[in-house]
C-alpha cells in the first residue's frame, strides 16, 4: 500500500511522539537562545556580587532583576517545551533547578538540544 508524503510525515510524527513539529521547533530554538542567556547573565551575576561583596563597587547592582527576569524568560521556555514534550514536573523542576548552577545551563541545554532535534528531524522527514 502507497501512502502520500504526507500521510508518512503523519505516520512518523506521530510514532516519535510530536504532533506538531513546527511548534516543537519553535519552543526548543526559544528554549536554547533563553538556557544560552541565562547560563550567560549567571556569569554577570556571579561577576555582581564579587564585586559588590568582594570589593565594594556597587556598578553592576542594576544587573539582578535583570537576572531574574533573563531567568524567569528561561523558566516560561523549559514550562513551553516541556508541555509540548509531556515532561513530568518533576523533569522540569530539575532542568529549572540546574540551571541554577554555573555552567550547568549550558550542558543542560545541549541534553535537551540533543534528545529533542533527533525526535523533531525524524518527524519533518518522509
Amino acid at each position: 500500500m502507497m501512502l502520500s508524503m504526507s500521510e508518512r510525515t503523519n505516520m512518523s510524527t506521530e510514532a516519535r511522539g510530536i504532533k506538531d513539529p513546527a511548534k516543537t521547533s519553535r519552543a526548543l530554538k526559544w528554549f536554547k537562545v533563553m538556557a544560552f542567556a541565562a547560563g550567560a547573565a549567571m556569569f554577570v551575576l556571579i561577576a555582581e556580587m564579587i564585586m559588590k561583596y568582594g570589593f565594594e563597587n556597587e556598578a553592576l547592582t542594576w544587573w539582578s532583576p535583570v537576572h531574574g527576569f533573563i531567568f524567569m524568560g528561561f523558566v516560561f521556555t523549559v514550562w513551553n517545551l516541556g508541555t509540548i514534550q509531556r515532561w513530568s514536573m518533576g523533569r522540569m523542576a530539575a532542568i529549572v533547578l540546574g540551571a541554577c548552577i554555573p555552567f550547568v545551563a549550558f550542558w543542560i541545554e545541549r541534553k535537551v538540544a540533543a534528545e529533542v532535534e533527533p525526535a523533531l528531524a525524524g518527524s519533518l522527514a518522509p
